[in-house]
């Protein structure tokens, strides 16, 4: 797999999904590890915890398993017992595992068209056959999807599984109609495959109501969610997990290769929940994400309707922009180089070609004047890039 090296950081960084640095909670954090250091000492640094035994080696710490537990029951009205979680390595480690715990070589697996790409890898690594389905404003394209299960009737075959990011989908930014929402669980149940619920940006909103998630709407057992602290809190946390129904979850842990995660960290994110501190972080970073999605907007408003088309997200990171054919995109993307300006191209999320022309700006994790300033500069670019006729 090829890593490009990372965006200079001196300059306009719209690359990356990352959170703002300034976001940390590093104080309380460092408060946190030192306190659950002092008080648990070498017990906190092994593997797992004595009086629980092995079973932490598998899915991660029991009391921060039934935190999220609680969590996910206060936030998503889901009763979820603690074997319904397993702590993962961040939610990409959670949706390889969903991949090697339940597709084998041939397996259908539907995805949205433009979508997460390490997923793709998964699924692929997996020995999956991947299906696209369109995605449009209000998400995933569930009429496409039922199209798609008559078709593999029609060949003998059946959908397997189902993956997409129903709430502020990366990269996209869209949210799931309800009413797709419900059919969609409904196929589900009705021939039997499974829903991977990409969830990881569902509370970093800053706009419009809570969507009800798919795991919520779910009383079969096919729906497994990935939810991370990365985006929430830290990514150098590397502390996601996936929920549902405790048989779905042991089979993820039946192919894990790793001994768990950091008990440290686990413990001292215990802590951070107990203490009540989640909440009001995110109402912090959800208001300093807001004026840099405002920011990165304005900074375009000479370009856009014109010579670009963007949805304007109510969460997450990210502006998905599509440009005109008038556009060189070549020459866009030659003078944003040359101007420090890092983005993400749109043929790295998508499954098919796709004719239109498409990137990812994320405003999460530069500084606001940096966004301000940056994508200014890239609207003038744009501008100053049209064809001649």
């Amino acid at each position: 797999m090829f890593f490009p090296d990372p965006p200079d950081v001196t300059g306009y960084n719209f690359d990356q999904g990352l959170p703002g640095r300034e976001t940390f909670p590093r104080e309380d954090l460092l408060r946190l590890a030192g306190k659950v250091l002092a008080r648990d000492g070498s017990v906190c640094l092994d593997y797992f915890e004595p009086q629980v035994g092995y079973e932490e080696l598998l899915f991660g710490n029991r009391a921060l398993r039934a935190a999220i537990a609680a969590r996910i029951g206060h936030i998503q009205g889901k009763a979820v017992s603690p074997e319904g979680v397993i702590l993962t390595s961040g939610s990409v480690q959670g949706i390889a595992l969903a991949a090697h715990g339940y597709l084998d070589t041939g397996d259908v697996v539907a995805v949205e068209a433009t979508t997460f790409p390490y997923a793709l890898k998964y699924f692929q690594s997996a020995g999956a056959e991947l299906r696209a389905l369109p995605i449009d404003d209000d998400g995933m394209d569930v009429a496409a999807l039922q199209k798609l299960i008559v078709e593999l009737a029609g060949q003998h075959r059946r959908l397997k599984m189902v993956y997409l990011g129903p709430t502020f989908q990366c990269p996209t930014g869209t949210e799931l109609a309800v009413a797709r929402r419900v059919r969609l669980v409904q196929l589900a149940q009705q021939h039997g495959f499974l829903i991977l619920e990409d969830d990881v940006y569902s509370e970093l909103r800053f706009e419009g109501a809570s969507l009800p998630t798919l795991l919520s709407m779910d009383d079969s057992g096919l729906v497994l969610q990935a939810g991370t602290f990365s985006k929430m809190v830290a990514p150098g946390l590397r502390l996601g997990w996936m929920a549902g129904d405790p048989a779905g979850i042991a089979s993820l842990a039946s192919v894990r290769e790793d001994l768990g995660v950091s008990q440290w960290i686990a413990r001292t994110m215990i802590e951070y929940l107990g203490e009540g501190l989640l909440d009001p972080h995110l109402k912090k970073v959800n208001a300093i994400y807001r004026a840099k999605r405002d920011a990165a907007i304005a900074g375009l408003a000479s370009v856009r309707d014109d010579l670009v088309k963007f949805r304007t997200p109510r969460g997450s990171f990210y502006l998905w922009i599509e440009i005109d054919d008038r556009v060189d995109w070549q020459r866009v993307a030659a003078e944003a180089a040359k101007a420090r300006i890092y983005f993400r191209p749109g043929e790295r999320f998508t499954l098919e070609a796709d004719p239109r022309q498409y990137f990812r700006m994320s405003y999460s994790q530069a500084p606001l004047e940096t966004v301000r300033e940056g994508s200014e500069r890239l609207g003038q670019i744009i501008r100053s890039s049209v064809r001649r006729t």
